[in-house]
């Protein structure tokens, strides 16, 4: 069921309808507000600009996670295509 949660990022207010629970919206809220404001405070202090400073930074530790997901699940197929190599291996040597 979706429910209306009430944000303030960077002073501006939101409603965000969601089914998630609020605490979390909330929290990913300030979490984007905390960013938006550490970014302002090195000089960018436009809105605009900040949330889109904001936004390339969360979309490089999005993709940044997703290549390391990536190689963690790669690692255990190339795990047991090693052992099927060396299992060939010995059964041709023997």
């Amino acid at each position: 069921m979706s429910n209306p949660v009430h944000v303030t990022i960077y002073g501006q207010n939101f409603t965000v309808v969601t089914g998630e629970e609020p605490e979390r919206v909330e929290a990913l809220a300030a979490e984007v507000d905390g960013l938006m404001r550490n970014i302002a405070s090195r000089g960018v202090v436009d809105s605009n600009r900040a949330a889109m400073l904001a936004c390339l930074h969360l979309a490089d530790q999005v993709k940044t996670l997703q290549s390391q997901l990536a190689d963690i699940k790669a690692q255990p197929l190339q795990k047991q295509k090693l052992a099927d190599l060396l299992q060939l291996l010995d059964d041709e040597l023997k």
